[in-house]
């Protein structure tokens, strides 16, 4: 038997009694079924430990207050033109 990271294989029967995500499911190629399987099954257990309301914070990116990136980039590009000619 192989070791433990070599997966599961799980049969999984969606009935009439899920039409919604039959509905859903059933737009996707067969292939592409499984990880929406996965994905969802993810977000459903974000749900049950975090709680329905839980949200995911994207943090913003950090600020160039003294446009210093905005000089650094002036500056490569006028190296690239003076290569080019």
């Amino acid at each position: 038997m192989a070791g433990a990271e070599a997966g599961w294989r799980v049969v999984v029967h969606i009935g009439s009694g899920q039409p919604e995500l039959q509905a859903a499911l059933s737009e996707l190629p067969a292939r592409a079924r499984a990880e929406r399987l996965r994905q969802l099954a993810l977000v459903g257990l974000y749900c049950l430990r975090c709680g329905p309301g839980a949200t995911v914070s994207i943090p913003a990116p950090p600020s160039d207050p003294q446009g210093v990136m905005s000089a650094r980039r002036e500056r490569l590009l006028q190296g690239l033109l003076q290569a080019i000619d």
